[in-house]
């Protein structure tokens, strides 16, 4: 049970429009009750709830702009955010993001069924509106950070290389890879325990101008009728690996329709040994994925419907799925995952699968959430367990190799994301020295006043 001032606290209001308004890099304004470091879908989400919770917030970004791989290495797939019994288990900031998946899909695989996809324009304009809409976010693009300072177990200040510096008493860690919990010496675990080794990387592409007419199932903006185009152009594919053709360790293609369902954005590539935190590594493995993007269009051009198709564009970025993982005060596990766990802590669910890419280069294997199809996320597993003041609001939380491969996606990293900035302004306006003394019940109580899916 909360006491009235947690209550008080829990539901504390948006202060006044004129109480501040930065945008982009005044670099005069370094002091902020809450900083976000990384601008993805989790540091995004994480701004934006602690900027509405009332929290003066700083979300910086190494880039020049915001987005992460949603925008800047697209799958094109919403995935999956609905229970078995329908109900959506992400009702946050996820939902303004993806207002058409919520409004024509519930959760089902049938053929009949649209698929969920997006437009990374749309999404990428989505997330500016989001930011410029909060009067209390302060956004700083090509920030890179060289330096943290720590007093004992708290993060005190950061240092970009352009020579801003920024102070909080309050951190979220939003990058993929857990760069802040790094460079402020947190423990962290990378890959999958006997060796280290990471999911394989992709680099997407989409193409337009297909044939529909000419496919055995011409309407591939349903389940049904892009099964059925996979089908058709794997065993071309496999005619390419077999006659020594690519390097692309993938078994079969994977792509989904384009929102117009005219085209298609292929996540078929397959580049084993990336890391993201060794330098170099993310170049020479994008280099070895645009070959194989060209080898596959070469190959499903040979279908009918394929010969004419057009390649509109190859992402920008090269989609890496994994990262380093910050060791947290629970470290979640696959077996949890996969055991629909139920936290009393909870304050994220995730209902996406088990999503294995192996690192040896096989398709790896997706293993359904069983019963429910969803499991909590705690509040514990977003807690930096070395630091006091450092949360965890992107895919670089705290679990373990296989149930990273779960929560890894967009519908997890968001409800993730705006846990932790939720939490950390709530750790501010309540001048707490620890994340620790910060009840879940008061994390859950905003997070359902803000209308997010809560269960404990």
């Amino acid at each position: 049970m909360m006491d009235d001032g947690w209550l008080e606290l829990a539901h504390c209001r948006r202060r006044s429009a004129s109480t501040i308004r930065i945008m982009f890099a005044d670099p005069a304004a370094s002091t902020f009750d809450v900083i976000v470091i990384g601008a993805g879908a989790g540091g995004i989400c994480a701004a934006v709830a602690a900027a509405r919770s009332g929290a003066r917030t700083l979300l910086a970004e190494r880039g020049s702009s915001v987005g992460g791989t949603g925008v800047h290495a697209p799958v094109g797939l919403v995935c999956q955010f609905y229970a078995r019994d329908g109900r959506p288990v992400n009702t946050g900031i996820h939902r303004e993001l993806f207002t058409e998946a919520y409004d024509s899909w519930h959760g089902t695989f049938a053929d009949t069924d649209p698929v969920p996809v997006y437009d990374e324009a749309v999404l990428a304009a989505r997330y500016r509106r989001l930011v410029a809409a909060e009067p209390q976010l302060t956004v700083w693009t090509d920030a890179r950070m060289t330096a943290v300072e720590r007093d004992g177990r708290r993060i005190i200040a950061v240092a970009f290389a352009d020579g801003r510096r920024a102070s909080s008493a309050w951190w979220v860690d939003g990058t993929a890879d857990g760069e802040l919990g790094a460079l402020a010496g947190a423990r962290f675990a990378k890959g999958r325990p006997s060796d280290g080794r990471m999911m394989t990387a992709t680099l997407t592409f989409r193409v337009s101008g297909i044939r529909l007419d000419l496919l055995r199932r011409p309407d591939i903006r349903t389940w049904g009728g892009i099964r059925s185009l996979r089908k058709e152009l794997t065993p071309l594919f496999a005619e390419l690996k077999a006659a020594g053709g690519t390097t692309n360790l993938r078994r079969s293609v994977l792509c989904f329709p384009t929102v117009d369902g005219q085209g298609a954005l292929f996540n078929s590539t397959a580049v084993a040994r990336v890391d993201p935190t060794v330098p170099g590594s993310v170049e020479v493995g994008r280099a070895e994925a645009e070959r194989q993007v060209h080898e596959l269009l070469s190959a499903v051009r040979r279908h009918p419907a394929m010969a004419g198709v057009a390649l509109d564009s190859i992402a920008p970025w090269l989609g890496v799925r994994e990262g380093r993982r910050i060791i947290g005060d629970h470290v979640l596990t696959g077996d949890e995952c996969l055991g629909e766990a139920r936290f009393a802590d909870m304050v994220a669910a995730c209902a996406y699968s088990v999503d294995i890419h192996d690192p040896d280069g096989s398709d790896g294997r997706m293993t359904e959430i069983p019963g429910s199809g969803y499991y909590h996320i705690p509040w514990r597993s977003l807690i930096a367990a070395d630091l006091d003041n450092l949360l965890l609001g992107s895919r670089c939380m705290s679990g373990d190799f296989i149930a990273h491969s779960s929560y890894r996606v967009i519908s997890g990293v968001t409800a993730i994301g705006q846990a932790a900035g939720t939490a950390a302004a709530l750790a501010s306006t309540g001048g707490l020295p620890d994340a620790r003394v910060l009840p879940a019940a008061a994390i859950q109580s905003a997070l359902h006043t803000a209308g997010q899916f809560v269960e404990a």
